[in-house]
């Protein structure tokens, strides 16, 4: 009997013990949260002072909407916050004579207007045709964007393919961040002026579909219709050669100034034709001094690529290019071959001729 005794008697000394050890572990867990807004379940919530309803909401707008065919650019973007707080709810007044509990109201009150700020936002765009359009740089992170404000102006680097027609095309900045859905504040009578907060965070996301449009650099635009001559002699120097060239756009092209280069193997010696205006539809002249390198491979098209540097009437600093092509003359080292065995056969016979006069002479002494 007297065995058992301690058993029975240490039962609650037991149960004290574990509920001890209990509220210490729950004062930890309470301290933590309300220190570093780890995530608290929601029951925490259930019976605060008050509720507010409402949430971010970000919009996307852009400097330009515009790229042009070929350019590097940059897209500059920027997020703002139209979210607002839409109810505003009572649900426990503070006792009248309770200060930790008046305290501890105010305090959540004031940290409940957080609730529309959109906390650590990151911003990514995306193509929806990869094939036309590259964003070099897709992501961008503004921080947090209270209620009302806009973001700094976020840089995304872009190019539209050469290849991209004209036209509109959608990209996409998909938003992500977090938000405070509640927060509760619990007071302490030992020390109401720092009163518990418990935090409760919840992540969203949006995704703005925004229109790009690519142009073209100028409605001015240039085509090369002929060349002439279009063969040209290897390691000939000196040679005129002649491209003309034609506006086929519908805009004129003003300051025009046309730049050869051509592939290596052939150098220039004039590379500039400046022209004045170039109206739609009109052709014009360009005329260069060309020299071929001795090297230049017989049969070859060598690529002349013309740049064309020019304004219209609302841009300057615009370029454009197209391609001409000459070919090296087949003949140009065998006509040379030919002439070095022509003056080797004409030696040879002048050498055979003379030994010939001398037997002719030598047998003509000997009858004689």
């Amino acid at each position: 009997m007297n065995s058992r005794c301690p058993g029975k008697g240490s039962r609650p000394a037991n149960m004290l013990w574990f509920a001890a050890v209990f509220l210490i572990l729950a004062c930890q867990f309470s301290a933590t949260s309300a220190e570093s807004g780890a995530p608290v379940p929601p029951e925490k919530f259930s019976d605060d002072y008050y509720k507010v309803y409402g949430t971010p909401d970000l919009t996307v707008s852009l400097d330009s909407y515009r790229l042009y065919q070929g350019e590097k650019s940059s897209l500059f973007l920027t997020v703002a916050n139209r979210g607002r707080v839409t109810s505003f709810q009572v649900n426990e007044e503070p006792g009248a004579n309770m200060r930790e509990e008046i305290i501890a109201a105010q305090k959540e009150q004031e940290l409940e207007k957080l609730r529309t700020t959109a906390q650590d936002v990151s911003v990514r765009l995306r193509a929806e045709n990869e094939s036309a359009i590259d964003i070099t740089r897709s992501v961008a992170y503004p921080g947090n964007i209270r209620e009302g404000q806009t973001s700094a102006r976020l840089e995304f680097p872009i190019e539209a393919y050469q290849n991209a027609a004209p036209g509109q095309y959608r990209i996409y900045a998909d938003l992500n961040y977090t938000y405070q859905r509640d927060v509760s504040v619990k007071g302490d009578e030992d020390r109401p002026e720092s009163p518990d907060v418990f935090y409760w965070y919840q992540p969203l996301s949006q995704t703005v579909p925004l229109i790009l449009t690519v142009q073209k650099h100028s409605l001015a635009e240039f085509a090369i219709m002929n060349t002439t001559p279009q063969t040209l002699s290897a390691g000939s120097e000196d040679n005129v050669v002649k491209i003309a060239i034609k506006n086929v756009g519908s805009e004129a092209a003003k300051d025009l100034v046309a730049r050869l280069r051509p592939e290596s193997g052939i150098y220039v010696a004039v590379d500039e034709s400046p022209i004045p205006v170039l109206e739609p539809g009109e052709e014009a002249l360009l005329i260069y001094k060309l020299d071929v390198s001795k090297d230049a491979v017989p049969g070859k098209r060598y690529r002349l690529t013309v740049n064309f540097e020019f304004s219209d009437r609302f841009r300057e600093d615009l370029t454009d290019w197209d391609n001409a092509y000459l070919s090296i003359e087949q003949d140009g080292i065998s006509r040379s071959a030919a002439w070095s065995l022509f003056l080797f056969l004409l030696i040879a016979a002048l050498i055979i001729a003379v030994k010939n006069r001398d037997k002719i002479t030598g047998k003509i002494k000997g009858r004689s």
